[in-house]
C-alpha cells in the first residue's frame, strides 16, 4: 500500500467550531496506576501547556488535526514556545476502531517516542474512513517504528487498561467529548485555529 499525506484535504475548507464533536457515554473507573505516559511536543517546561483530548474515530478530531493543529505547530511548536500534550479519550464514536487505533498509537509512542507518536497521530486521521490493521501497520512503518507491533497492539487492544484509565481521568477533569482543548487548565470551547490561538495568546500575556 502506498500512503499519501493529505493533512490539508477537504476538511480544511471553511470555518469551524469543534467544541461539540464526539460525546462520551461510558464511565470506567479511574485506576491511577494504569494511566499512560502523556505524549508531548514542544518545551517540557514551557509557561503555557495545551492539552488536547482526542478520539481517533471522531470526525471533529480529524478536522481539528488537519486545520487547528498545523497552525499551532507552525506558531508555537517549531520554536518550542509551549508544551503540547495529547491525551486519549476514545469515546467509542466507532466501537470497532476507537480503542484499537488509540492502542496502536500508544505502541508507536512506546517504540519511537514523542516525535513518532505525533507523526502517527496526524497521519492516521487521513484513513479514518478506512481503518484496518494493514493501514495501521503501514502508517506506523512510515513514521519509523515496527508496524507489525503497532498492528498487533491494535488487534489485541494491548493498552486497553491504560486507555480505560485515560477515559476515567478525562471525565474527572470534566471532559465531555472530543476534541477537547485545554489551555493552562481552561477549556477552550472554540477549537478552531482562531479560538485556540486566542486562548494561547491570552495565556502567554
Amino acid at each position: 500500500m502506498t500512503l499519501t499525506r493529505r493533512r490539508f484535504g477537504a476538511l480544511a475548507a471553511g470555518s469551524m467550531v469543534l467544541a461539540s464533536g464526539c460525546l462520551s457515554d461510558d464511565s470506567p473507573e479511574l485506576e491511577e496506576d494504569e494511566l499512560l505516559e502523556v505524549p508531548f511536543v514542544g518545551d517540557p517546561d514551557a509557561d503555557v501547556t495545551v492539552t488536547v483530548y482526542e478520539d481517533f474515530t471522531c470526525p471533529g478530531c480529524r478536522q481539528y488535526k488537519t486545520t487547528t493543529y498545523p497552525e499551532i505547530e507552525d506558531r508555537y511548536l517549531d520554536n518550542d514556545a509551549i508544551r503540547y500534550e495529547h491525551r486519549d479519550f476514545p469515546v467509542t464514536t466507532n466501537s470497532d476502531w476507537a480503542y484499537p487505533v488509540a492502542s496502536a498509537g500508544r505502541s508507536v509512542h512506546e517504540q519511537g517516542g514523542n516525535d513518532a507518536f505525533f507523526a502517527f497521530a496526524s497521519e492516521i486521521y487521513d484513513y479514518q474512513d478506512q481503518y484496518s490493521l494493514e493501514v495501521i501497520e503501514d502508517v506506523a512503518e512510515e513514521v519509523g517504528v515496527d508496524g507489525a507491533q503497532a498492528a498487533e497492539a491494535a488487534d489485541e487492544v494491548t493498552f486497553e487498561a491504560g486507555l480505560d484509565a485515560e477515559v476515567a481521568y478525562a471525565e474527572e477533569q470534566g471532559v465531555e467529548g472530543t476534541p477537547w482543548v485545554v489551555v493552562d487548565g481552561e477549556h477552550v470551547e472554540d477549537a478552531s485555529p482562531d479560538g485556540v490561538i486566542t486562548a494561547i495568546e491570552n495565556a502567554r500575556s
